[in-house]
């Protein structure tokens, strides 16, 4: 069985991934910089409510600020996907607005991160984690990180009863697909191998989501009313081959 400092390991190394990405960001050079603070954001927030309970003051508060942070950055990583998709259909106007409105969210983004606070809440979630883990049993960590894994499978079998889903439970859909991906990434040595045998069609079904969030964002922007039938399409493909293969390995592994 895998040890509690392991897991506790796994959450430095997210914390650290994240620090790496952020000294990419105040050096302005790097255009995935970023992208990849997200992705060990992402990371990194599948793990802490396993060990940090929304109950307790402080780490109901550690989560609140991570989860603000994701919130902060969402509108300038749009910004940044819009500029690289769009590119020359814009107007000279468009482009030019959407450009600073990158520009000053890159900005706001450094100059929060620059400061001292978001080494203090690496240090604090941390801390309060490994406080956490000490005082948790190896079975009963395990038995956390599998009900965390379970409540993300049962989002998706909910999800799964509604045939026609609208723009905004496709992107929840996806929210919960990225979750359960990351924590399965991350933690595959306490799950199932039900859960790990699920990867590639995880991403699979994010990738086919994602480019139909994507054209949401682009729809919007341009103020057009549809979204290209195709890229519903394969979102359901990718959906129903991940929910065929869900059901496949619960019934042959268990």
């Amino acid at each position: 069985m895998p040890k509690k400092n392991e897991f506790l390991q796994i959450i430095a190394v997210q914390l650290s991934r994240l620090d790496a990405a952020r000294t990419r960001l105040l050096n302005g050079q790097d255009v995935e910089a970023l992208h990849d603070f997200r992705v060990a954001l992402r990371s990194l927030r599948s793990l802490l409510p396993i060990v940090l309970k929304r109950s307790k003051r402080l780490d109901g508060r550690i989560l609140a600020a991570w989860k603000a942070l994701a919130q902060f950055t969402g509108p300038t990583r749009d910004a940044e996907v819009l500029l690289s998709l769009v590119g020359e259909r814009m107007s000279a106007s468009q482009r030019a607005a959407l450009a600073v409105t990158h520009r000053e969210g890159l900005a706001a983004i450094s100059a929060a991160l620059a400061g001292p606070d978001f080494a203090q809440l690496a240090h604090i979630s941390l801390q309060q984690c490994r406080l956490r883990i000490s005082a948790c049993g190896p079975l009963l960590l395990k038995r956390r990180i599998k009900s965390q894994a379970k409540d993300y499978e049962n989002c998706l079998n909910q999800a799964a009863k509604n045939g026609s889903p609208t723009l905004e439970q496709w992107h929840e859909r996806r929210l919960t697909i990225k979750r359960l991906r990351y924590l399965s990434l991350l933690a595959a040595k306490w799950l199932p191998n039900r859960v790990n045998q699920l990867q590639i069609p995880l991403k699979q079904a994010q990738t086919a989501i994602g480019k139909l969030h994507d054209a949401e964002l682009i729809a919007q922007f341009m103020h057009k009313k549809k979204i290209k039938k195709p890229l519903i399409r394969k979102a359901y493909k990718a959906w129903h081959k991940l929910m065929c293969q869900r059901k496949a390995e619960f019934m042959v592994l268990g």
